[in-house]
């Protein structure tokens, strides 16, 4: 029997089913691959983390090179990708793909008064291999560029095109892959809530709480969190105040919207909000059961076949003290990010953008969320979960318990 080594001393590797990443990263590009060629692209050239992870599996340095294109990738609409990387990374890599090759850096903080001319270079390269697939021709699609970037590739008369139409539509419908990995990460999630919730004592500042659940989600797996929103008390209303020196009082209410990044790249974005203290207030508890109902009744409503217009006519007002301060949205697609669909919360003006055309499909994965905070009020209550959009229905994928002294 061979043995894999890098699996060794992880205990039930051998007995247990586990996540099958190389069918993970296939299937994942033939969605892309099968939306390139709804649409026509020829090629797509990736610069953006987000995409390349997920059409071709790779994550190198990710919050680096979120700012830095120092890796960037071309994926054919038929065949593998060839990969450009840092070439002191490459060797991550090429155990994956074949055709890894070192990339060039044009962007001035990189090459100085030499971008223009590097990027000439790097757009020529890219050229050079659109000509030897046979897609010179057609469309190519661009997702994250900078202005040496972009006008070098337009130089080279290509016919440039969004890229993230055709990826943010592959992401829609996720695998069993994809299904279990969003457990996982839920997972992760929930006891780093755990410890958070555990260690919630007057005293503590809202850095600290931060600070507790990364160690937790750090430890289990996860990567990161690309918000940083732990607020308590008055910084609970209105929201969006993210993490600070602040210490916690008591009666606080302290909310988390955990976006995070967990294990394979998946996200967990869901929202509790706790009481420090035994005794809640009745405009907190009101708080709280508006957010606690808007949630449940909006994940009841959810179907496979159910038009998003349907679902959104559905959809009550909230109550008017707390219209003012609502969330943008009541639903939004969550897979490796923030996904479509984008339904917003209704509203007796129009929507701030329209509203997705689709339909509910099955094994969607959504977040369902509501803010509760009246304007000028001490409080507001963050509320959200995930939802897996089965055959039979939504069924809840985030665990984490509701605060039993804010429902009483």
């Amino acid at each position: 029997m061979n043995f894999d080594r890098r699996t060794l001393g992880h205990a039930g590797t051998l007995m247990e089913p586990g996540i099958n990443f190389e069918r993970l990263r296939r299937e994942r590009l033939a969605k892309v691959q099968k939306q390139m060629a709804a649409r026509g692209l020829g090629a797509l050239v990736l610069t953006d983390i987000m995409n390349i992870r997920y059409c071709t599996g790779v994550s190198i340095m990710p919050l680096w090179n979120a700012v830095n294109l120092a890796h960037y990738v071309l994926v054919p609409a038929h065949g593998e990708p060839i990969i450009f990387e840092y070439p002191q990374a490459a060797h991550a890599v090429k155990p994956f793909w074949k055709d890894v090759r070192p990339a060039i850096y044009w962007q001035a903080r990189f090459a100085d008064e030499l971008a223009p001319v590097k990027s000439e270079e790097w757009a020529a390269e890219i050229k050079d291999v659109l000509k030897s697939w046979g897609v010179a021709d057609s469309a190519v699609g661009v997702d994250v560029l900078d202005f040496y970037g972009f006008t070098a590739l337009q130089k080279q008369n290509l016919r440039l095109m969004d890229a993230d139409l055709c990826i943010e539509a592959a992401r829609i419908i996720k695998t069993p892959d994809e299904i279990d990995l969003l457990r996982l990460s839920a997972s992760v999630a929930e006891a780093a809530l755990n410890d958070l919730e555990r260690a919630l004592q007057p005293g503590l500042t809202e850095n600290e709480l931060l600070a507790i659940f990364w160690h937790r989600m750090l430890a289990l797996g996860g990567e990161h969190c690309f918000t940083r929103l732990v607020a308590s008390g008055y910084k609970t209303n209105p929201w969006f105040q993210e993490a600070g020196h602040k210490l916690v009082r008591p009666g606080d209410l302290v909310g988390i919207d955990t976006d995070m990044i967990g294990p394979g790249g998946y996200v967990c974005d869901t929202s509790r909000t706790f009481l420090c203290g035994e005794a809640a207030t009745p405009t907190q508890k009101e708080a709280y059961r508006v957010a606690y109902d808007y949630v449940q009744n909006a994940i009841e409503k959810i179907k496979p076949g159910l038009s998003f217009h349907e679902f959104y006519q559905q959809l009550p007002l909230l109550p008017e003290p707390y219209r003012p301060q609502q969330y943008s949205v009541v639903v939004h697609g969550i897979g490796t990010d923030d996904e479509p669909p984008n339904i917003p919360f209704p509203s007796e003006s129009p929507a701030a953008f329209s509203l997705t055309e689709g339909v509910f499909e099955e094994n969607m994965v959504v977040s369902v969320e509501c803010y509760a905070g009246k304007v000028g009020a001490q409080d507001g209550v963050k509320l959200e979960d995930e939802v897996w959009i089965t055959a039979e229905g939504p069924v809840v994928i985030t665990l984490y318990p509701f605060e039993s002294k804010l429902l009483s």
